[in-house]
């Protein structure tokens, strides 16, 4: 698992460096804040929080592929869905906010939202005070350029999965240096939502549920 983790966090290093050295002035799209996007939950993924346009897109797409059982479009779609929600800052509340922890392993999660506050989301506060709120990110749009199968080695096992290559476009933001490209290695397993590992571990259950199989993200470049 130790291993598996170093995975990760080394794959995820390239995070700390996407938002910085911002300068400028936004005028326009408040009403975006006050819109509230409907999303019509699956079985099996949790639906984001304070979801934009790009999210709910990409969440559509998932419970598509869900519907026909099709594993590629599955790892596409939740590519797409992690990467809009965590790479948006303009939906988040704080930088202790973060985005995209529900589609990694539930294992991780904790460790994923201690390196994501300090290395990425650390960049929300700057953005806030030197730029304007409404100059924080928002991803405007996800476009698989390229899927290929893979053996992908987690926490010492191998999975059949995909590698999701991946272009990002954003509305108008005068923050500089945003992540444009990505490398999603996306692997099937069977795995419990966060809080209900949490449950689980602390004996608040009194029957153990079974695990959902689904997507998870291991790791991106």
């Amino acid at each position: 698992m130790f291993q598996s983790l170093k995975r990760i966090m080394a794959a995820l290093c390239v995070l700390c460096l996407l938002l910085s050295g911002c300068s400028g002035n936004k005028k326009e799209e408040q009403t975006k804040e006050n819109e509230k996007i409907e999303i019509t939950e699956n079985s099996v993924y949790l639906v984001p929080e304070n979801p934009t346009a790009c999210m709910k897109s990409a969440y559509d797409e998932l419970s598509k592929a869900l519907t026909s059982g099709d594993d590629k479009a599955e790892a596409q779609a939740l590519a797409k869905l992690f990467v809009s929600d965590f790479f948006t800052l303009s939906n988040k509340k704080a930088d202790t906010d973060v985005g995209g922890l529900n589609y990694v392993p539930s294992d991780v999660y904790e460790d994923m939202e201690v390196y994501a506050r300090f290395y990425f989301y650390n960049n929300y506060s700057a953005i806030k005070t030197d730029l304007g709120e409404d100059q924080l990110p928002t991803v405007k749009e996800v476009t698989v350029n390229n899927t290929e199968e893979a053996s992908i080695t987690y926490d010492n096992q191998n999975y059949d999965g995909y590698k999701v290559s991946v272009e990002i476009a954003y509305e108008d933001t005068k923050a500089e240096d945003l992540k444009e490209s990505a490398v999603l290695s996306v692997i099937k397993i069977d795995d419990y939502d966060y809080e209900t590992l949490k449950d689980l571990n602390s004996g608040e259950l009194e029957e153990t549920p079974m695990p959902k199989t689904l997507m998870r993200v291991i790791a991106l470049s």
